[in-house]
């Protein structure tokens, strides 16, 4: 069969320049030939076929048997054994795959050997692998085909379904028949074939329009598809149907806008398509959830507001009272410390009256003691003008006799005659002399009577005033025992009042603290009131539904 017969010669010439890659074995499997395409392609893979293949060598390739491709040769030698048709198969050594075609070499009914045709199966299998790709696309997406007109070639079932016309309604139209009617229609069709015909993919959401002018939303790519020579043979577009995802992202679209207003009152009835319905759901329980917080807030700060008007209006009204109670208490603290001042006074004034009782009971005991040297002097007086009384009483008898010696001596003088004259004048004499000592004594007599009268009025005035005096002087002593009581009572009324008076200048100080903490806590009402306020407007800028506000009525 091998032999290099001028024929043989001929074929193997004509097979190096073929491009398809030959490889010849004999019936014992051992490598005879192989053109110039196979030596390429097994030269660029020796080296990740030596990776799975230890013994695999190229340049001892002929000769050797083809065992050194499989790590199991027993198994593809019962095969080739076997073999009396032409025999397909796929082999991979590591990273590598070959498509094989063997092709058995008979004469009559023996096997002379094997050509083997080798192929890189790596552009079919991913050619292979893209056609299922492109298939699963199909499957999933809309697929349509136009000429680089724009003319539509073709068009798949989901296509065809999305769009509601036929195949053969389409066939043969232009692409312009999707898109909306009008100038704005013409325009968006301009665009996009000068772009699709310049090689420019075109990738994005799109609206369409069906058969009857159905709207249809689309997530498209318009892809365009050249030949080996760059040029452009056509546009292959891949749709996915979103108007359920459209009509949901509007709708919540929507359902949003009416949030950012402070629309709350309002649930999404429509039903989504399966893939968001739990989106429309959530949403529905998100604004219901936000609904009732809002109204449970409205609430509560209608309650607030209430309650801190009444607190504003309690603390206005005990601000009111404490600013009275503190003006009171002030004025009570003046009106103490005045008090307090007057009272010191007349504790002072106590004590130097209590001295000046002393000193006068001092006086009294004197002025008594006087009165009783008064009264004895008096005594010693009176007993001195009884005295006199009596000597003058002797001298008044002095007198009488004196004149009555007088009288005899002039009778005797007259008697006597011429010789008794002289006697006579001196009798004369004496007896007027004792008549002027009788009228003296008389008169001394008298004078010393009334000297006596008036010194029995002056001891009994005297006597008297020592009874005033002692009189005085019991009751100084009473006055000084009470003014000594008036002064303790009024040391121990000013200890008290400049105890009251310190306590009623720590409650001023405090009803002073008491009334600037009512007035921050009048100020925190007031604060607390306005940012009520500011909730209430804040609440009010939402939309919470028919039942907050029949609610809000009757709470008004």
């Amino acid at each position: 069969m091998f032999g290099l017969s001028a024929n043989n010669r001929a074929q193997l010439a004509s097979l190096e320049v073929i491009t398809a890659n030959i490889m010849i074995a004999d019936a014992n499997l051992n490598i005879r030939y192989m053109n110039a395409a196979t030596k390429e392609l097994l030269k660029e893979a020796e080296s990740d076929l030596k990776k799975e293949l230890p013994r695999f060598d190229f340049d001892k390739l002929i000769g050797s048997n083809i065992d050194i491709f499989h790590k199991n040769p027993s198994h593809q030698r019962n095969m080739l054994a076997s073999l009396k048709t032409q025999h397909k198969a796929t082999i991979w050594v590591g990273q590598r795959a070959f498509d094989l075609i063997v092709t058995p070499l008979r004469d009559g009914a023996k096997t002379t050997g094997f050509v083997v045709e080798w192929a890189n199966a790596k552009e079919r299998l991913q050619n292979q692998d893209y056609r299922g790709q492109l298939m699963a696309i199909s499957r999933a997406q809309a697929v349509i085909e136009f000429d680089p007109n724009g003319v539509i070639v073709s068009a798949n079932e989901n296509f065809l379904k999305a769009t509601g016309y036929t195949l053969t309604e389409i066939k043969g139209k232009n692409h312009r028949i999707f898109l909306q009617s009008g100038a704005s229609g013409d325009q968006e069709y301009a665009a996009l074939w000068t772009d699709l015909k310049a090689n420019k993919p075109k990738i994005g959401d799109i609206t369409r329009y069906g058969k009857n002018s159905h709207k249809i939303y689309l997530n498209a790519s318009y892809n365009p598809i050249t030949d080996e020579h760059g040029q452009i043979i056509k546009i292959v577009k891949f749709a996915t149907d979103v108007s359920e995802r459209r009509h949901a992202v509007e709708t919540i679209g929507d359902a949003l806008g009416r949030l950012a207003k402070g629309d709350v009152s309002f649930t999404v009835d429509k039903a989504f398509a399966a893939d968001f319905e739990s989106l429309r759901t959530n949403l529905n329980e998100a604004v219901g959830q936000l609904a009732t917080t809002l109204i449970a807030v409205a609430e509560s700060t209608d309650q607030i507001d209430n309650g801190s008007r009444e607190i504003s209006s309690s603390a206005e009204n005990l601000s009111k009272r404490t600013e009275q109670q503190a003006a009171s208490l002030e004025e009570t603290a003046a009106a103490l410390d005045q008090i307090t001042v007057n009272v010191n006074n007349a504790s002072k004034r106590a004590d130097e009256a209590r001295h000046a009782t002393q000193a006068a009971d001092t006086s009294a005991t004197r002025s008594g003691q006087i009165v009783a040297e008064a009264v004895g002097a008096m005594a010693r007086i009176e007993q001195s003008s009884n005295q006199i009384s009596n000597i003058i009483g002797v001298i008044d008898e002095i007198a009488f006799q004196t004149n009555l010696l007088a009288l005899n001596a002039g009778v005797e003088a007259a008697r006597a005659g011429e010789a008794g004259k002289g006697f006579a004048v001196v009798a004369q004499e004496v007896r007027e002399l004792a008549q002027r000592s009788a009228q003296a004594a008389k008169e001394i007599k008298e004078l010393i009577r009334n000297s006596s009268e008036e010194v029995k009025n002056g001891v009994k005035l005297v006597s008297e005033t020592g009874e005033a005096l002692k009189t005085i002087q019991d009751n100084i002593v009473a006055v000084n025992d009470h003014m000594q009581a008036i002064a303790s009572s009024a040391r121990e009324q000013a200890t008290g009042l400049s105890e009251v008076n310190s306590a009623v200048n720590q409650m001023d100080q405090v009803t002073q603290q008491n009334a600037a903490m009512v007035e921050e806590s009048n100020a925190a009402s007031a604060t607390l009131a306005t940012e009520t306020q500011r909730l209430r407007q804040f609440i009010s800028r939402f939309t919470l539904g028919r039942d907050h506000s029949s609610q809000k009525r009757r709470a008004a």
